[in-house]
């Protein structure tokens, strides 16, 4: 890789209409597109179904998935824009961990 990578963790609530093979589906998405985008993703979390604290998109419920991943600091923007947009993705956090 030409540019150099940061490490991030990415927290999404996904759709609680979406079946275990909907949500595979839209994990493999964004995985592809880290990949692609000339990052690296270490390790993939599905939390499962949960109840939300308060209303969103007028989901009480919805399936929570962390990426823990590297990406050229330049593509996260890219990212997140991605995320706002996806109808299956109902809130994300896209943080850098502080390094020790």
């Amino acid at each position: 890789m030409s540019e150099n990578t940061h490490g991030y963790e990415l927290v999404a609530i996904l759709a609680p209409q979406l079946d275990d093979q909907g949500v595979a589906a839209t994990v493999e998405r964004y995985t592809n597109w880290i990949a692609s985008a000339g990052g690296a993703v270490g390790g993939t979390n599905i939390w499962g179904r949960r109840a939300l604290a308060y209303p969103i998109k007028k989901q009480t419920e919805g399936i929570y998935v962390q990426l823990n991943f590297e990406l050229p600091p330049t593509r996260s923007r890219e990212l997140e824009r991605n995320l706002r947009i996806d109808e299956q993705v109902l809130r994300h956090l896209l943080v850098r961990p502080a390094e020790d």
